[in-house]
């Protein structure tokens, strides 16, 4: 039998006319999409789709199968929506994996009031910075923080994850604050190894032209926890990037100080909410991942 996410592919290639916009329209990579197309035409032993260096265009064949799948998938997405109908609301085992630091800060006043709101919810929370197979481990969906989601996963973007360049009051109470990026390795330079390379950092202008500029330093202090990062800098031992969602308060109280705001850390992140492509998105999850968008807004 087909494999029903085969077909799901074929039919939005050939609806954008394009794999590029396929695979956006999934929220899946280009080669995702092109495994999935290649697979199927194996499998059926027959071309469905005639490809030019400028065209994407539907064979014969391709014609006919592309309206029995607009029909088969029809008939599904009806079937679907009258499950849903009828589920009033949504219940069961969640099971969830979401990086530790990020969970720690973010996402307690989130979780709960989606567990208040949804009580027939149980959750089975996992918080670990490592990836978990999502398939060996039941996983329904893992929050994950990175510069693009893995292939062949369902990755939707829920936020932008900001990483400023600080510094402590107390740090600066006998010194002046660097005015270019080329002035940074003169300071006490704390790195985390998990964001960049332990001697490197790299920046981005606000100038609209995004070129990147490279910084080489020498840390004084080199660790893979920006939580532990965080009370080196507060202590005043020296300047480090951390992320936006874990110093506002300091900021706020002017504890930290932020350092040249013209230039971005690179590389750019994002959280991204990551499910198997061939695991039905339930109620549920589909819930979770909105309470978390939409609750990001409001608390970072």
């Amino acid at each position: 039998m087909i494999d029903l996410q085969r077909m799901v592919a074929f039919v939005a290639v050939a609806d954008h006319g394009s794999f590029s916009m396929a695979a956006a329209r999934l929220e899946v990579s280009n080669s995702h999409v092109s495994k999935q197309l290649s697979a199927l035409e194996r499998e059926l032993r027959v071309k469905l789709l005639q490809r030019t260096t400028r065209s994407l265009s539907l064979t014969e064949a391709g014609e006919v199968f592309y309206r029995r799948c607009k029909a088969i998938l029809s008939e599904v997405a009806e079937a679907e929506q009258e499950v849903l109908r009828r589920q009033d609301s949504p219940q069961g085992t969640l099971r969830v994996t979401a990086p530790a630091n990020f969970s720690n800060v973010c996402l307690p006043d989130i979780v709960c009031g989606f567990m208040r709101r949804y009580p027939d919810i149980e959750l089975e929370l996992t918080l670990s910075d490592q990836f978990i197979d999502l398939a060996e481990r039941s996983i329904d969906v893992a929050l994950r923080i990175a510069t693009t989601p893995p292939e062949n996963v369902h990755a939707r973007m829920l936020y932008r994850i900001g990483w400023s360049t600080v510094g402590s009051a107390e740090y600066f109470a006998t010194r002046r604050q660097p005015q270019t990026l080329a002035e940074l390795p003169a300071y006490d330079c704390l790195a985390d190894n998990v964001m960049s390379a332990k001697d490197v950092w790299h920046f981005e202008g606000s100038d609209g032209k995004q070129q990147c500029h490279e910084v080489r330093i020498a840390p004084r202090i080199n660790c893979n926890n920006s939580v532990w990062l965080r009370e080196c800098v507060l202590r005043g031992m020296g300047i480090g990037l951390l992320p936006d969602y874990m110093i506002g308060a300091d900021l706020a109280q002017g504890k930290l100080l932020k350092l040249l705001p013209q230039y971005e850390p690179l590389p750019l992140r994002y959280l991204y909410g990551i499910y198997l492509p061939n695991r039905y998105l339930s109620s549920k999850v589909r819930l979770f991942l909105d309470a978390v968008e939409q609750g990001l807004k409001q608390v970072v």
